[in-house]
């Protein structure tokens, strides 16, 4: 039998008990004084009791109007998530739970039992938990009549039962005690049964913690290796680059260089003979030297973004805004005062990378939410400015973002300059190779 179930079984057997042992007082009560009034000893009932008694119709009904409420907030009641709610509830079967005890002259307290087997399971919190039984506790021992008639007139239930014989007193006493007696049995054992079931969860709740971190741990073991293996594989890809290039630059490069270092070779044995022969091998040496110039360009632009491999410069530039824009808050502004945004390959590579890197920059270091790009030629000067709004930085560490920028502009014999003021501000000058129409 689950622990649950049996810890409803016990709820419901301290219900019944409880249940039989309140009807038993009642009977009592209401038989005592039908007792007295039908034997017509009521002078000498009063003359041995300290305060009337409450009227017993009356008693037993209100008795049995807060059981029976007691009993259906209990049956029916569901746990809430509104605290106040539940507080005022808890509060309620305490107040139903001390009516109870009055109605019976404060003979039988053990209702305290099935108010608190039915509230400690409900609250959750543990400081909570200890406070309410504290205040319950206070009130079992609080709620006896010799401490209450001293505040409040009220009759002693024994002094009901001083009418009858010695015999029968004992005997309604023995039966009283044996009820109460196994309410508190069964209280007991539901209390062990919840305590142990509290010490499994909280055992359980501990090896799901362990085992939790143990998972973590492997998960960050696992993460770390994969982070290893990305950066081999990042490292194997940029060597199988290195190596591709390596493998163009000598099949193209190699090839060429070969054909002209054995065509000048034959140059200068013929200059001296044959100045005509000199002229054609010369011419050869020209047109090798054009192709190999081709198989260069070809091979470097295997290299280009793919995006300027399929658009112009000035498309890809849009296109990057647009996609960044819509993948980010940021608003950017792109103004260019050149006719045409037409270059040299090496060159809008350059361009490309710059206004690319300036705009990662804004956004992953500087949190900026507007950028701005700004293209004008001055002189022979291509001047691009990338200006944002966003945090700066005052000491300026160049990374590999920054250091690959002016790397790519110090291959075009060009400039970059880095300034934090009210943001970031990067300025690249490039000398371009300004076709006719453009100058």
């Amino acid at each position: 039998m689950s622990k649950q179930k049996s810890l409803i079984l016990l709820k419901m057997l301290m219900g019944i008990l409880n249940f039989a042992i309140l009807t038993f007082l009642a009977v009592i009560i209401l038989y005592t004084i039908g007792m007295v009034r039908a034997t017509y000893t009521a002078r000498s009932f009063l003359n041995h009791i300290t305060y009337l008694p409450m009227n017993p119709v009356k008693t037993v009904i209100v008795m049995y109007v807060a059981l029976f409420t007691l009993v259906a907030i209990i049956n029916l009641r569901q746990q809430s998530e509104n605290s106040i709610l539940n507080q005022t509830i808890y509060i309620l079967e305490v107040i139903l739970c001390g009516i109870i005890i009055c109605c019976v002259y404060m003979e039988y307290k053990g209702i305290i039992f099935l108010v608190i087997a039915d509230i400690v399971v409900l609250i959750r919190d543990k400081t909570s938990q200890k406070v309410f039984l504290v205040i319950m506790g206070l009130i079992y021992i609080f709620a006896d009549y010799d401490i209450i008639s001293l505040g409040i007139k009220m009759v002693s239930f024994q002094e009901l039962l001083n009418v009858y014989t010695v015999r029968q007193h004992m005997l309604m006493t023995g039966i009283l005690n044996f009820l109460s007696s196994v309410n508190a049995i069964a209280f007991i054992a539901y209390m062990i049964i919840y305590m142990r079931s509290q010490i499994k969860e909280k055992e359980r709740v501990t090896i799901l913690n362990q085992q939790l971190a143990e998972a973590n741990a492997q998960l960050s073991e696992m993460n770390n290796q994969l982070k290893d293996y990305a950066a081999m594989q990042k490292q194997m890809g940029e060597i199988e680059e290195r190596n591709r290039i390596a493998r163009e630059i000598h099949d193209t490069l190699g090839h060429t260089m070969t054909g002209l270092s054995a065509g000048i070779d034959a140059c200068i044995a013929l200059i001296d003979y044959s100045i005509d022969e000199t002229k054609k091998q010369l011419n050869i040496i020209s047109g090798v030297a054009r192709q190999g110039l081709k198989d260069v360009r070809r091979s470097m632009k295997k290299l280009r973004p793919d995006t300027l491999e399929r658009e112009s410069l000035e498309s890809a530039i849009e296109k990057l805004i647009t996609e960044t824009m819509s993948t980010s808050k940021v608003s950017i502004e792109f103004q260019s005062f050149l006719p045409s945004l037409v270059f040299e390959d090496d060159e809008e590579d350059t361009i490309y990378r710059i206004v690319q890197e300036g705009i990662t920059n804004a956004i992953r270091h500087g949190h900026a939410s507007r950028i701005f790009i700004n293209f004008k030629k001055v002189d022979i000067w291509l001047v691009i400015r990338i200006r944002d709004n966003g945090i700066g930085c005052k000491d300026i560490h160049k990374g590999f973002g920054l250091t690959h920028m002016k790397e790519r502009v110090d291959m075009l014999h060009g400039t970059v300059t880095y300034s934090s003021n009210n943001g970031f501000q990067v300025v690249a000058k490039l000398p371009i190779r300004w076709r006719n129409e453009e100058r």
